[in-house]
């Protein structure tokens, strides 16, 4: 990336930026126009298209289809993410905060869903928490509770307490003490 650094001027990179943030606030295509309307950016759409044309070239930037505006590439995001992005770090009594309300959860899915809030509250955006896959499950506990029309309820509890529940279809109806017997 720093190769990618030095081949972009302080224009390109200005333009870079402006159109990768809005193509995130927008999720649409962006064109020259669009861009020279930002007011942090004193380009006619001419030279802003020259800039596109050089972005293309590089491999930042690519069109979705013909006539459209100008999309990041994955080689442009990281350079966007390595190069271009500013962060604030948040502050100790931020942390503070954060760990304190992640430590009151009980368990696994309460942790998860309250750091999936955290990441939205912060970002602005959608926040998505997912634990990861594990190698080898152990079933500690399963229960079958009774649905309608043929359906059975399996709550499986597996390694660290994480609970999966999956409807199952069966031939017949089953009474609630059946199930407690399986």
């Amino acid at each position: 990336m720093e190769k990618l650094s030095s081949e972009l001027n302080e224009r390109a990179q200005l333009v870079f930026k402006c159109l990768v943030e809005r193509y995130i606030a927008d999720a649409q295509p962006v064109g020259s126009r669009t861009l020279a309307r930002e007011p942090n950016l004193d380009l006619s759409p001419a030279s802003i298209r020259n800039v596109m044309a050089d972005l293309e070239d590089l491999g930042m930037i690519r069109s979705p289809h013909t006539s459209a505006g100008r999309i990041p590439t994955v080689r442009g995001y990281r350079f966007f993410v390595d190069a271009l992005a500013s962060y604030r770090e948040p502050s100790t009594a931020e942390v503070r905060r954060m760990s304190d309300e992640v430590v009151q959860q009980s368990d696994v899915t309460s942790v998860l869903t309250q750091t999936s809030k955290m990441l939205s509250e912060i970002t602005k955006l959608a926040g998505l928490v997912m634990i990861p896959m594990t190698k080898r499950r152990e079933l500690r506990q399963v229960e079958f509770l009774p649905l309608r029309e043929n359906k059975v309820l399996a709550i499986l509890v597996t390694n660290n307490q994480e609970v999966e529940n999956k409807v199952i279809q069966t031939r017949r109806m089953y009474s609630a003490a059946e199930l407690t017997a399986i």
